[in-house]
């Protein structure tokens, strides 16, 4: 009983890593459909491609985390790999603050999940 709690505990706790991630990039994807209408000289079709990408990352994350909740092998596999392209794009893109934040709760996160990875292997894909 005490061994199912923790491997609820952990799926809970991983899946609130994945919605708080997917909350910050619904937010920067909001931002930078404002900043569309106070830059008329940028490139708007670049600005909507990098909108839908930072949509896309949130519907990654909503994603992986309602996945993780299944407890399959795929749906891990799938969560690893979200964070480790996430972790690529934010340090071979410009740097800043809020991307240090996303850098570190993608690292956070995926110590977590690999820590945690027996919650998820002894299950079937």
């Amino acid at each position: 009983m005490l061994d199912n709690m923790k491997t609820v505990n952990s799926v809970k706790i991983a899946q609130s890593l994945f919605l708080l991630n997917a909350a910050i990039w619904l937010a920067f994807g909001i931002a930078s459909l404002a900043r569309m209408g106070s830059r008329p000289s940028a490139p708007v079709i670049t600005l909507w491609i990098i909108a839908v990408l930072m949509f896309g990352n949130v519907g990654a994350m909503l994603l992986s985390g309602a996945g993780l909740g299944k407890r399959q092998k795929r749906w891990y596999y799938f969560a690893l790999a979200v964070l480790i392209v996430n972790i690529i794009l934010t340090v071979t893109d410009e740097f800043g603050f809020f991307d240090l934040v996303t850098l570190v709760i993608d690292l956070v996160l995926l110590g977590f999940l690999i820590a945690t990875r027996q919650r998820y292997s002894s299950l079937t894909a």
